[in-house]
């Protein structure tokens, strides 16, 4: 399994945390790193999660990731055509 990073702009809101970690928790995948920081718009913030898998698993969470209604952008960090 090779390690990937997804890229997230997300609503600077309580509970977006935790609705982004159950997504992890219902595909059982593990977040090995977990980055955020502010954005120039207070209203948002930049997440960096960083996790292992295939490039079904990587394709697979940016889709889910981008569901959720508090998540702007979703991409894998090396790759944006996603």
């Amino acid at each position: 399994m090779e390690s990937f990073t997804i890229e997230l702009t997300v609503s600077n809101s309580c509970g977006v945390l935790n609705r982004i970690t159950g997504i992890y928790a219902k595909g059982k995948h593990n977040i090995d790193a977990l980055t955020v920081r502010p954005c120039s718009d207070p209203a948002l913030s930049v997440m960096q999660i960083v996790s292992r898998g295939d490039e079904t698993v990587q394709r697979m969470m940016v889709r889910q990731l981008r569901k959720l209604f508090d998540v702007k952008t979703a991409v894998l960090a090396n790759d944006t055509t996603l």
